[in-house]
């Protein structure tokens, strides 16, 4: 009323609800390939449009969750949504398309106030923007603290190593036979690095390996031109080498040098500047049944993603994008293909695997999280069995999955889990939550924080 002076609390809570207003979260979905991000965000979706009907219904803050709204119009770049749905609940039912570029989701959230806030605004709209884009691509943030002479001493490294040594074969060879110096053939050039690429693709699925560079070789995405493409590690090249214009360092150094700083620090420093936290999904069971090697060259790749993402005051990002993460999940997928009873075990073997990564990431100050997932279950439990389809077949097989350890032993020698290539269940629709484990639980982490 006029003339009368609100209590000065009062005032302070008006002023604080009005800034509330719709806050925005943004939140990085990453993983390398064949992690699950398509079908993690396609259920992340789902989940949250049947929020009444699921998981989420006895949790806060969901309780109070009135509407949600899946927004594409509007949205530059909009993730697949449809199209992902549209597969899962095909006849038969198949896995969407794996993320082949960048693609946003764009999802408000309405909740009712309680308390006191009630009185003063009824609802709280909550934004959560989440950034898709290939697994192929986190590869190349090691590359934004190298230049191309410490890429190529890299390059060699692996490649004197196994498996890549006979992955390579005659490539190898080649690759070390060129004299640095000497003129640049284009047309030389070009069928190299199409065999480099070829090289990374038999890399990734005859051997598992996930260390796959440059990723954009293997997905360019929009906007990326073929002559951006076009340079391979000269092997007997170091960070010493030097070139005249004309020559073989000279064209690949030149192009090296802009794919890191155009390609691969602009679309970061664009994209990632503004986080606010980060899911990081890893499909843990597919290099513990491929073996050692696999896993070997698993533990490289996330270690040298962590490098990057550490948050500490001397790390990558903070010199280049000063981040403002301060929560991580650290998430090991697909956890439906092995018995119930094992599946927090297959997480307990990724954060083994990253014991010091994580240390590292925790003492920068941020929180680490670690969810065993299954955003889309495939299988079904019957006694000490499982019950699912396989991939590309009709009916269902009955199998028990084989064992995974508690911990994963410090040699990374394992008897892996003999995995099968599983079809999504039967029967998913939009309008009915998908079956998932810990889904409602990562959900929850998201929006800690954002909706009170």
């Amino acid at each position: 009323m006029p003339g009368i002076k609100q209590p000065q609390w009062l005032e302070s809570v008006r002023q604080q609800a009005a800034s509330l207003g719709s806050p925005h979260l943004r939140i990085g979905v990453t993983g390398l390939s064949r992690a699950g991000k398509t079908t993690f965000i396609t259920s992340l979706i789902n989940q949250l449009e049947n929020h009444q009907r699921g998981l989420l219904a006895r949790r806060a803050p969901f309780d109070r969750l009135e509407a949600v709204r899946w927004q594409r119009d509007g949205v530059e770049q909009p993730f697949a949504y449809l199209q992902a749905l549209e597969a899962l609940a095909g006849e038969p039912a198949r896995w969407p398309e794996s993320t082949r570029d960048l693609s946003r989701v764009v999802i408000d959230l309405r909740f009712r106030q309680t308390g006191l806030l009630k009185r003063l605004q009824s609802t709280r709209s909550l934004r959560i923007e989440i950034l898709d884009y290939p697994g192929e691509w986190l590869l190349d943030l090691p590359l934004l603290d190298m230049d191309y002479g410490q890429w190529c001493e890299q390059m060699r490294a692996w490649l004197d190593a196994e498996p890549r040594c006979s992955i390579a074969g005659p490539l190898r060879e080649a690759l070390a036979a060129i004299d640095p110096q000497a003129p640049q053939d284009a047309a030389q050039l070009a069928e190299l690095a199409a065999a480099w690429t070829d090289f990374l693709q038999r890399s990734r699925s005859e051997a598992g390996l996930s260390r796959n560079q440059p990723g954009r070789f293997l997905l360019p995405g929009s906007g990326i031109a073929a002559e951006m493409l076009l340079f391979v590690p000269l092997l007997s090249a170091n960070r010493h080498t030097q070139g005249d214009a004309g020559s073989w360092w000279s064209a690949c150094e030149a192009r090296f040098r802009y794919y890191r700083d155009y390609v691969v620090k602009g679309f970061y420093d664009e994209h990632f500047s503004r986080l606010d936290r980060q899911i990081l999904l890893v499909d843990m069971l597919g290099p513990m049944d491929a073996g050692q090697p696999a896993l070997t060259d698993l533990k490289a790749a996330l270690e040298s993603v962590l490098q990057s993402f550490r948050y500490g005051r001397d790390s990558l990002l903070s010199r280049l994008f000063r981040p403002r993460i301060s929560q991580l999940a650290v998430c090991a997928t697909k956890v439906d293909q092995v018995a119930p009873g094992q599946q927090r075990a297959v997480q307990q073997c990724l954060e083994d695997l990253l014991t010091d990564s994580l240390a590292d990431v925790r003492h920068g100050g941020v929180r680490v999280r670690g969810f065993p997932l299954a955003a889309v279950r495939a299988t079904r439990q019957e006694g000490d069995a499982l019950v699912a389809g396989l991939e590309g077949q009709s009916g269902w097989v009955r199998y028990q999955p084989g064992g995974v350890p508690e911990h994963l032993p410090l040699d990374l020698q394992i008897s892996g889990p003999e995995l099968l290539q599983l079809r999504p269940p039967a029967g998913l629709h939009r309008n009915e939550p998908f079956p998932q484990y810990r889904m409602d639980d990562l959900i929850g982490w998201m929006v800690e924080g954002h909706a009170l």
